[in-house]
């Protein structure tokens, strides 16, 4: 048996939770505020369809839209809940799902449907003095028992063990030093550390005398996930209200009607996370809900209904005055998931070159530093004459073979020679950019449907762009 906190340790990380570590390396990169940071998020998101979909079921959630307006894009979910907040909502995707797995043991749903009450209700008590870590609350509270539940997730553990069980603290420590050599908070505290889960987390483990108004959050909403398996008018409850009352200067009923109203959320919150089973064993006020079947996005065929909802979000973000970073990448997640282009670009004319900025699908990891095309005069390639003619253009097959000297040897490196559609940008009489959309070797032939929405989508960026300069927005 794995004994001592290394070897617990590895063996979670590297045999029993299969976690993407490259992706949480590359989510962990983006640390910053600035429009590349927030571009990079939405790269990394939309490169995997399901955790596209999960992270917009959260963030349409009641948790975070609170104008019930439809969020239809992953760039639009940044800007509404923020890149540390979506961030943070990956990572535990991630983790859950590397727990759950096909057939999740009963123990493991337990502990993560108590981690969710104890999630919510940390969230709800920084909101509740004004915290700006509310969303470090949650993740916190969520991933506060990581270490148990990737105990019990194992297939070669003890699944009745006592001791492990025990409500005894002492004798729960005893078991756990017996069985693990370790304690599951260490265990814990070693995952937070290696996956970088944030100081709230770790802070919350192993708290001081002198703890932030969002550390004292996720502990008493730990200890709310706990006395509420005792029901509302238990000694133990009554007990941990007194903590919510101090901390939150509510009195005995409004702390009492906090506390069930974050228990309520907390169901539906597990529901938006993926982890139905786990909405029955959340102690709750009023009934549980219904779980809702969800459809995994499938993002090589193209959707109508997300290219209509896209572009209705492109007017609206308009008349906002959103940022340009978050109106190009709105339109390539368009292009990218409405319509079905797997590789989407827009680079910007900087005097005779062309420059990638913006990049989304799978085989275009390098074209933000790659993607440099020469358009001078002397220069007689694709992009050189798509440029000058203007406008938008698809490239056949047929055309492609009929001029395969359009295709430099550095333009053939970092694009291939697959059908496209182009699309040039401009403003008046300056041309600022060009949209390249393809579906690659893997996504099948290119249809006038499909140019006719590319088309539709590179006319609303014009549109947009052009209100922008109207309005002195776009900075």
């Amino acid at each position: 048996m794995t004994k001592g906190l290394r070897a617990w340790t590895n063996k979670l990380r590297k045999q029993e939770m299969p976690v993407p570590s490259d992706v949480i390396v590359e989510l962990n990169t983006i640390t910053g505020d600035d429009d590349a940071d927030v571009n990079q998020l939405a790269e990394v998101i939309l490169r995997d369809p399901n955790l596209t979909s999960q992270v917009l079921r959260i963030a349409n959630s009641v948790l975070y839209n609170y104008s019930n307006t439809p969020i239809n894009t992953v760039s639009r979910a940044i800007v509404l809940i923020g890149l540390k907040g979506v961030r943070a909502i990956c990572i535990s995707l991630l983790v859950l799902e590397s727990l759950i797995g096909e057939r999740p043991r009963a123990r493991v749903l337990e502990l993560i449907a108590r981690a969710f009450h104890a999630a919510t209700q940390a969230r709800a008590l920084a909101r509740a003095v004004e915290d700006r870590g509310a969303e470090e609350a949650f993740i916190a509270g969520l991933l506060f028992n990581l270490g148990e539940m990737a105990f019990w997730a194992c297939e070669d553990v003890p699944l009745d063990h006592p001791g492990l069980l025990s409500s005894n603290q002492r004798e729960r420590r005893d078991a756990m030093e017996e069985v693990l050599g370790t304690s599951f908070k260490a265990i814990t505290r070693e995952l937070a550390v290696h996956w970088k889960l944030g100081n709230t987390l770790e802070a919350a483990l192993y708290p001081t005398g002198e703890m932030s108004t969002r550390v004292q959050a996720v502990i008493i909403g730990e200890r709310i996930s706990r006395a509420a398996d005792f029901g509302w008018r238990s000694p133990q409850m009554k007990k941990v209200l007194r903590e919510v009352m101090s901390f939150t200067a509510k009195d005995a009923t409004q702390a009492l009607m906090m506390v069930k109203q974050a228990a309520d959320y907390a169901a539906e919150v597990a529901l938006n996370y993926g982890v139905a089973e786990a909405c029955s064993l959340i102690p709750s006020s009023t009934g549980k809900p219904k779980p809702r079947v969800t459809v995994k996005s499938d993002v090589l065929r193209g959707d109508p209904a997300v290219q209509l909802n896209i572009l209705r979000e492109l007017s609206a973000a308009a008349s906002e005055r959103i940022d340009v970073n978050t109106l190009f990448q709105m339109v390539l997640e368009g292009m990218h998931r409405g319509i079905g282009l797997e590789r989407v670009v827009f680079a910007f004319i900087d005097q005779h070159k062309l420059k990638g900025r913006y990049v989304l699908g799978k085989g275009t990891d390098q074209w933000r530093n790659n993607f440099l095309m020469d358009i001078g005069p002397l220069c007689d390639n694709l992009f050189a004459r798509a440029v000058s003619t203007g406008g938008c253009h698809w490239c056949t097959k047929s055309e492609i073979a009929a001029n395969s000297q359009l295709y430099d040897i550095e333009m053939s490196r970092v694009i291939g020679k697959f059908p496209s559609f182009i699309a040039v940008i401009q403003l008046d009489a300056r041309k600022i950019g060009v949209f390249y959309a393809d579906r690659w070797n893997f996504g099948g032939e290119l249809s006038e449907d499909q140019f006719e929405s590319f088309k539709h989508f590179a006319t609303q960026t014009q549109v947009c762009l052009g209100l922008f300069r109207q309005g002195g927005a776009g900075r």
